[in-house]
């Protein structure tokens, strides 16, 4: 099992006014990596219970959303097939994508020169708190796409702390958000 790379333990309010609303995290990856995983777990000290589970497989283009609860994984879990770097569904791997967006998707990545072999990653957890609901935006200078959007079976507000774990060399920022 790979060691946590990075670990943040979130402020507690107990006014919903003064919530975490956003979580931006921007990092570099090793040469040649495999995998990420962004835990947004329960407990500072146990893994036990992960609201929400962010993994990318970089290799198949892969992001896998899941939970864990009482120390199990859940067999729930959403897989999508997508270029995480660049916030767009690959047309050869989404049988849904119809062929003149597929065109117009890889018109855009051409044009903004983008690439699934970038050496780091920017992403922006948002929290629904009222529909239990994250949603995952890419960042990049000409704005943020958006990834996927995952309902938990815990609330947001069980959440404590944040954990990246894999292929990552370094976090080079990590920012939160308020109402």
């Amino acid at each position: 099992m790979p060691d946590v790379k990075f670990f943040a333990v979130l402020p507690t309010n107990a006014s919903t006014s003064d919530r975490v609303t956003r979580l931006s995290i921007s990092g570099n990856l090793l040469q040649d990596p495999q995998q990420f995983s962004v835990n947004f777990v329960n407990s500072p000290d146990c893994t036990d219970n992960i609201t929400y589970h962010f993994k990318v497989v970089i290799p198949t283009q892969t992001i896998i959303e899941n939970y864990k609860r009482n120390g199990e994984w859940s067999s729930l879990h959403q897989e999508k097939y997508l270029n995480i770097f660049d916030g767009t569904g690959a047309s050869d791997k989404n049988p849904n994508m119809t062929e003149s967006f597929a065109r117009i998707i890889t018109e855009i990545d051409e044009a903004l020169q983008l690439s699934s072999t970038e050496s780091s990653f920017c992403l922006e957890f948002a929290f629904d708190y009222a529909n239990s609901m994250m949603r995952v935006y890419q960042g990049r200078d000409s704005g943020h796409n958006f990834i996927t959007e995952y309902e938990t079976l815990f609330s947001l507000s069980d959440i404590q702390a944040v954990q990246v774990w894999g292929d990552v060399q370094k976090v080079n920022q990590f920012a939160l958000s308020y109402n």
